[in-house]
């Protein structure tokens, strides 16, 4: 199931990032173990691995397959191949996702999330967009709408809102969406699978 972990808030895309990199690096060893002992595997077994280890990123195809994998590798007469019962946990690649509020998405930690966006790798995002700086009071910010009056633009805001959407789509390899619960339930839940 979900596990949860948290750092200082403005770190918390590298956070994520570091998630992202210790599960690459247990798959890799993972692959590392089929491919030093699948030859020496049952014919049947070989094919589960092979398929495996084309699918690892494919989360569907894998889970699919475990049970049958794990029946397999325990059936093994192959005590290497059987190594991978102590990684079953980590069999399946898991989805790494950054949340955190626009203070953190737009301003204070928007160095790093940009970082982790131009990475490529698969992590996912969700910045929970008020439009205001909600954690300190309600002061205007970069996510704050041209005109909108909050603490600190008493007379409106005098600047436009940081798109972060085109920002991120300028990338080319990132999907976006902008979703809202009360508008879409359907879209936002589409969105977020």
């Amino acid at each position: 199931g979900p596990a949860w972990a948290n750092s200082l808030f403005e770190d918390n895309a590298e956070y994520a990032y570091g998630m992202r990199a210790a599960t690459n690096i247990k798959l890799a060893e993972i692959c590392s173990i089929i491919k030093e002992n699948i030859d020496a595997c049952e014919d049947g077994l070989k094919e589960i691995l092979t398929k495996y280890v084309a699918n690892i990123s494919n989360k569907d195809v894998v889970r699919a397959m475990l049970p049958e994998m794990l029946d397999a590798i325990k059936a093994s007469k192959n005590e290497g191949i059987k190594a991978l019962l102590a990684k079953k946990a980590d069999l399946l690649d898991k989805s790494i996702w950054a949340v955190g509020g626009d203070g953190w998405g737009y301003d204070i930690g928007y160095g790093g999330l940009d970082h982790v966006i131009a990475s490529n790798d698969n992590i996912n995002v969700l910045v929970l967009d008020t439009e205001i700086y909600s954690n300190t009071g309600g002061q205007a910010s970069k996510s704050t709408p041209e005109g909108a009056i909050a603490k600190f633009a008493a007379a409106g805001k005098k600047t436009a809102k940081k798109d972060m959407a085109s920002i991120a789509m300028a990338y080319g390899h990132v999907y976006v969406a902008a979703i809202s619960m009360g508008a879409n339930r359907n879209q936002a839940i589409k969105a977020l699978k």
